[in-house]
């Protein structure tokens, strides 16, 4: 088996990094290796290392932003990917994506299934979904994860951000009618070796997968539940839990529309890979507990 990872300094990437480690037979490319404007450098890679994975962890993220940079955001997460699908048939390679709850509306009541019918409402979303449909439509094989509600210790998430306004401000607002479940990026890495190592015994047919803790709760919940494990663990924050307040979208604007409903059921893929989900609280935990061995959060 031989691996190459696109996207290496992102949260899911620096998991996959950490988990795959040093290894001859995996090969993570950097930025400047691989920049996703320039389809050719993404070709070089894949026709030098020839791999039999491909794990796709780059994307344009900025969901606000992409309002404003359309053209970007559509020619790194869906341009890009049309044609590393290409390469990827070329030798062979299973790609393995990692896609979004933002493929859809949030306006279900129930939480989404792979077979759902996709209805983004922004641009990363719109971008996203191109991305999915290059994949599905160029002949290689392929694992499309969707994922929601990113988290770890590593770049920017909401635990980082909402713990880092916790420490300076004594009350806060915080958005309570959207929901969904926060996913740690070692959930996902974790997942993704399974898969591979799954498809390498066996190969897997291609197939979009949802990957999300289980459970559900609102930006608030979450909020709340950090700054309870944060203060817990020793921690010195200025707000008190008592004092995070719960507001409605429509009180905090966005350039970018968010789904009201990020639920994801994972169904599929815990029973492909025999496995539960945890809960979206142990994430949570997990990311403080690490935040606080690095040092980064006191």
């Amino acid at each position: 088996m031989r691996v190459l990872v696109f996207g290496t300094k992102g949260q899911v990437g620096s998991e996959l990094k950490r988990i795959l480690g040093p290894e001859d037979s995996v090969r993570f490319a950097s930025r400047l290796e691989a920049d996703f404007t320039k389809p050719q450098m993404i070709e070089r890679l894949i026709e030098e290392f020839r791999p039999s994975h491909i794990i796709n962890a780059a994307a344009y993220t900025f969901v606000d932003q992409a309002e404003i940079d359309e053209a970007l955001a559509f020619v790194v997460n869906a341009e890009a990917l049309q044609f590393m699908a290409s390469c990827a048939l070329k030798v062979d390679a299973m790609l393995v994506h990692y896609s979004t709850d933002y493929v859809f509306d949030g306006s279900s009541q129930m939480s989404y299934e792979e077979g759902d019918t996709p209805n983004p409402l922004g641009v990363y979303g719109k971008s996203k979904l191109l991305g999915e449909v290059y994949i599905r439509e160029s002949g290689c094989r392929y694992l499309i994860l969707r994922t929601s509600w990113v988290i770890s210790a590593t770049g920017n998430n909401f635990i980082k951000t909402i713990l880092k306004l916790a420490k300076v401000n004594e009350q806060l607002s915080v958005v309570n009618d959207q929901i969904g479940a926060p996913t740690s990026a070692d959930l996902i890495a974790r997942v993704t070796c399974d898969l591979i190592q799954k498809d390498e015994q066996d190969p897997l047919s291609s197939e979009i997968y949802h990957l999300s803790s289980s459970g559900e709760a609102s930006w608030f919940d979450v909020a709340v539940h950090a700054i309870n494990r944060a203060i817990n663990a020793g921690v010195s924050l200025a707000c008190d839990p008592n004092n995070v307040s719960p507001i409605p979208t429509s009180d905090y604007p966005t350039r970018a529309a968010r789904p009201a409903n990020s639920r994801l059921n994972s169904d599929k893929l815990e029973t492909l890979l025999a496995l539960n989900m945890p809960y979206w609280t142990d994430g949570v935990d997990g990311t403080i507990d690490e935040l606080i061995r690095k040092g980064l959060l006191k």
